[in-house]
């Protein structure tokens, strides 16, 4: 799908003299918009979102993009696409500021220590490395996201929002050399690298402000069918939190360029994802993370 080379002159005047925004919020709309178009990414809308944090309600932000999308979807060339593509981007919309309202709320629902401790040891991390910590907080958006989807409560999704920001805290004791190495592991360094969720987990059992959340930590590597570690619990066994923050987990991960493994497409990662329903991964979860992601292809029946 193409768009007008200077979208914003194809805009008529009154829009701006008619619509109770900023000039500057209907053009960054504008261009947010033109280029979700172009790369045929909806969930561009996303930035844009996150730039009008100033706007005093959801409802504000809707009803702007309402109208640029109105204005931009007008009868003419490509009409039902454009319209069809408006519809995508509206629900992407949509759907991002109810997740991150419902996330919002969550996280006001933890005592102020819990969360000052929590973000000092992000904080950390982010100074050990930063694109651990950064693919700590990308997880938790996803797990925090399922976690609404599935209407879990605001304390559950609190519990998985802070586990999944904190899910790799024990790499930070694990060497960096042996985490990046690009050669098969000796068996010593496995079972280092597998330490890590075990190590994170104590990390967190001695501050009391995050003791709760040490369990969940420790069983993110567990394997829906039981295969996983540290203890090889299986199913119902696995704490839900720790079920959701794994799943988000594996997905991030695998779309992550790393010297020790293939990276893969959105695409390839949601078919792996696919392909460990019922084994490494709950089902049922894997189905409402597909569907939150839109992906279409055929899921695996339970083991």
């Amino acid at each position: 799908m193409t768009v007008a080379t200077d979208v914003l002159e194809s805009l008529p005047q009154s829009l701006y003299r008619s619509l109770p925004w900023a000039a500057h919020t209907i053009d960054s709309c504008v261009k947010i918009v033109a280029e979700a178009q172009r790369t045929n990414n909806p969930r561009r809308v996303r930035a844009w979102i996150d730039f009008e944090r100033a706007m005093p309600s959801g409802e504000e932000i809707l009803g702007c993009l309402d109208s640029v999308l109105h204005q931009m979807t007008l009868p003419g060339e490509s009409f039902a696409d454009r319209v069809r593509f408006a519809n995508k981007l509206r629900q992407e919309a949509l759907d991002y500021l109810r997740t991150s309202g419902a996330m919002a709320s969550a996280q006001g629902t933890l005592e102020p220590q819990t969360a000052a401790q929590a973000d000092g040891l992000v904080a950390a991390m982010r100074l050990h490395d930063p694109d651990l910590a950064e693919h700590c907080e990308i997880t938790a958006q996803l797990a925090s996201r399922l976690a609404v989807g599935m209407g879990l409560d605001s304390a559950t999704v609190a519990r998985i929002t802070l586990t999944a920001r904190l899910h790799d805290i024990g790499k930070m004791r694990i060497s960096r050399s042996i985490m990046n190495k690009p050669l098969p592991l000796t068996a010593a360094e496995r079972a280092e690298v597998q330490s890590y969720p075990t190590v994170g987990a104590e990390t967190l059992a001695a501050m009391p402000a995050l003791a709760d959340i040490a369990p969940l930590v420790r069983a993110q590597r567990e394997w829906f069918d039981g295969r996983g570690y540290p203890a090889g619990t299986a199913r119902a066994e696995i704490p839900l939190e720790s079920r959701i923050v794994a799943l988000a987990d594996a997905f991030h991960t695998m779309t992550l360029a790393r010297p020790y493994r293939i990276t893969y497409s959105t695409n390839e990662a949601m078919e792996q994802i696919v392909a460990g329903s019922g084994t490494q991964f709950d089902p049922e979860l894997v189905t409402a993370f597909t569907a939150m992601l839109g992906y279409r292809g055929r899921i695996a029946q339970s083991a």
